[in-house]
């Protein structure tokens, strides 16, 4: 166990040593900024180990005076072991544009590690993602994402609340020669747990791509049945 959780440890480490270096580059790129709200839905249902779900987001931005995006989407998940989860998804997602919709499909699939250090919560998900541009009038071509979120969650059986801090990276690859970390996310927020089988998400996330920055308000509700 101890050896495990060193392991872990260095690798962590490592990858945090990584993205602090990159995103003191990216911060000297000159960039816009924007301001958005983030609604997500998620309704789950455990089959034995699984667990099934169907999923929805509904996201703004120019200062919340446009639709984003739209997307539905369905997940599965499951535990490994006693400390690792895996999971698989896919999502169809509706891009507004001036004049037009542009409809993507996004494929993922996970890995997350974690493990308890008292009323503390660490994980560490790692996400392989792809998403294809079927309808796409852009110049964008398929996209991979490899992308890395450690997340800290403090988890105390008399209260309802957890608060948590997340930070995550985006790392764009097999795009040719331009391989780079495309975006960083960093998220404050807590859970609030309605009833056993019921909880609420609220959080602000300070992005940091490569020609945009965003300041996101959001809020998720998932349902377990």
């Amino acid at each position: 166990m101890f050896v495990r959780l060193k392991n872990i440890g260095k690798y962590i480490f490592g990858t945090l040593v990584l993205l602090g270096i990159a995103l003191a580059a990216n911060a000297r790129v000159p960039k816009d900024t924007d301001f958005g709200v983030w609604n997500d839905l998620s309704v789950m249902k455990k089959i034995q180990s699984n667990s099934l779900g169907l999923f929805g987001a509904f996201y703004t931005n120019d200062n919340s005076r446009s639709i984003d995006r739209i997307s539905i989407g369905v997940k599965g998940e499951r535990p490994v072991n006693h400390w690792l989860n895996a999971g698989v998804g896919y999502a169809l997602m509706n891009f507004v544009h001036p004049g037009y919709n542009e409809l993507r499909d996004r494929f993922y699939i996970q890995a997350e590690p974690f493990w308890h250090l008292s009323k503390f919560i660490f994980s560490f998900r790692q996400r392989m993602q792809l998403t294809l541009y079927p309808h796409s009038q852009t110049n964008a071509s398929n996209t991979f994402h490899w992308r890395n979120r450690l997340e800290v969650c403090y988890r105390n059986p008399t209260l309802k609340m957890e608060p948590l801090a997340d930070v995550e990276s985006w790392y764009l690859f097999g795009n040719h020669d331009d391989n780079h970390f495309a975006e960083f996310r960093f998220i404050l927020g807590a859970n609030y747990h309605l009833t056993q089988y019921q909880k609420v998400k609220f959080y602000g996330m300070l992005t940091d791509g490569t020609i945009l920055n965003r300041f996101i308000l959001g809020i998720s509700y998932e349902l377990q049945l």
